[in-house]
């Protein structure tokens, strides 16, 4: 079973955004680890400016900047 490499409160970004609405939110929060999904951890993702809630696969995330 994978671990969740990203926590709770995290800003992530989407790696890609081929599929999404032009409206969709790139940048999300980690609002909570999901049950991985065919071996890849999942998150609940939330974005406050857009009120926009997504769930998303570990390998389709990348964290935003931390330094």
């Amino acid at each position: 079973m994978s671990s969740h490499r990203f926590t709770v409160g995290q800003m992530v970004r989407l790696v890609t955004t081929k599929g999404l609405s032009p409206a969709a939110a790139v940048t999300y929060t980690i609002e909570a680890p999901m049950p991985a999904y065919r071996n890849s951890p999942q998150y609940r993702l939330w974005n406050p400016e857009l009120r926009q809630g997504r769930v998303a696969l570990e390998r389709d995330l990348e964290p935003v900047g931390s330094a």
